[in-house]
């Protein structure tokens, strides 16, 4: 039931945000769970009152970075779709978790990059920003 309603959730949401974007978000919060706070500034940075310079520190960020989550993404999403059929091909245990470690490693780096990004905007953001950042994301 539950896997039910996340998918129509999943549904709802690509419907209601052009399904291109909304894919690439659900699969970046299949890939990994840690938060996507370059999304709220996206969605809420007006509401921050962000300095120029604040301004430019996290679009940089975010075009040097957002082609390694694309790529990560994607080579995980690839990773469990190939884990996937070869256990249904038979492969050897060993294949298996070779293949699995490779996936593992993959999602540890994007893990790694969520968490610089989250480090490198509490380096930007003042501390009020940063607690609005938080409201918006749990909110």
């Amino acid at each position: 039931m539950k896997k039910t309603l996340l998918s129509c959730g999943v549904l709802v949401l690509m419907l209601a945000n052009g399904s291109a974007q909304a894919i690439d978000m659900a699969a970046v919060k299949h890939a990994h769970p840690l938060p996507n706070f370059m999304l709220v500034i996206a969605k809420h940075g007006e509401m921050l009152d962000l300095s120029e310079e604040q301004q430019a520190a996290l679009k940089a960020w975010g075009k040097e970075h957002k082609p390694l989550v694309k790529q990560l993404v994607k080579a995980i999403t690839q990773g469990e779709k190939a884990l996937h059929e070869a256990a249904l091909e038979g492969a050897s245990k060993a294949k298996l978790m070779a293949k699995l470690d490779g996936l593992l490693a993959k999602r540890k780096a994007l893990a790694e990059l969520k968490t610089d990004c989250r480090d490198n905007m509490r380096e930007v953001l003042s501390d009020e920003q940063w607690e609005q950042v938080i409201e918006y994301y749990n909110g």
